[in-house]
């Protein structure tokens, strides 16, 4: 790993220590957004393409594409979160890189990226990514894009804790806060995850860690410079809050 954004990932304890608990903390539905993949998809005369999901998370969303008849390949920079996307989708390649600098080689119909780009916070991340992407797209290949908008998400920054509590498979309970605080264009996170065991023994871990999320005319000029055309920025899909934009574009011909 040789970017920020791929070290905190293997850092952050929603990503690491408590990767098993992703699932049951993050529950948006996955079907809308894979649908609306899947129709451009379509559209374009891929029913079964080669999709890199670059950013896997656990695979929910690459087990949905699978199941709508695409060949998907895993990335994360979380090696435990690909494992456990991996068994989601034993058939799927799975590949531990950063997509800043990736060692993966090969082309693909399409690739599909979920909240990984909010987290790049340099110009020069943001540019290396998307130049990969460009890379690894076939030609007049389909991208895919789930990022934070800025003034949305400036608004959700309220300084306010939230709270979720889950109950994990092993008999724990996981309490995860978070804080989200807004500064000069970018989202502070401060985030607590208290660990209660089956036999009462419990342990804290606190982390703090930058976003920044997107501008619509960064997103448009940052993907034209990188080769990407027809750039299209629609309101997210199947969010339940209003700070996130569904981009699509084409590679290069």
């Amino acid at each position: 790993m040789t970017s920020r954004s791929a070290r905190i990932t293997t850092e952050r304890p929603f990503y690491d220590l408590h990767a098993d608990a992703y699932d049951a903390l993050i529950t948006d539905p996955v079907e809308p957004w894979v649908d609306a993949v899947d129709d451009r998809l379509r559209a374009a005369g891929l029913s079964s393409a080669t999709v890199l999901d670059a950013g896997c998370g656990t695979g929910r969303h690459a087990r949905a594409l699978i199941d709508r008849g695409h060949r998907v390949s895993l990335l994360d920079a979380s090696a435990r979160l690909l494992a456990i996307a991996g068994q989601r989708c034993p058939d799927s390649p799975t590949h531990r890189d950063d997509i800043c600098a990736p060692k993966l080689r090969g082309r693909f119909d399409a690739i599909a990226c979920r909240g990984v780009l909010n987290d790049l916070v340099s110009d020069e991340e943001r540019d290396a990514a998307l130049g990969s992407f460009a890379t690894l797209l076939g030609d007049d290949g389909l991208l895919f894009l789930d990022v934070r908008e800025a003034v949305e998400a400036r608004r959700r920054a309220d300084g306010q804790w939230h709270r979720s509590e889950v109950a994990l498979n092993g008999g724990e309970t996981l309490t995860f806060a978070s804080r989200p605080l807004w500064r000069t264009g970018r989202i502070v996170v401060e985030e607590r995850y208290e660990l209660v065991n089956r036999d009462g023994s419990s342990s804290v871990h606190d982390y703090v860690f930058e976003m920044r999320p997107w501008e619509r005319d960064e997103i448009t000029s940052r993907l034209t410079a990188a080769g990407f055309s027809e750039v299209a920025t629609l309101q997210g899909v199947g969010r339940r809050t209003p700070d996130r934009l569904f981009v699509t574009a084409y590679g290069l011909s």
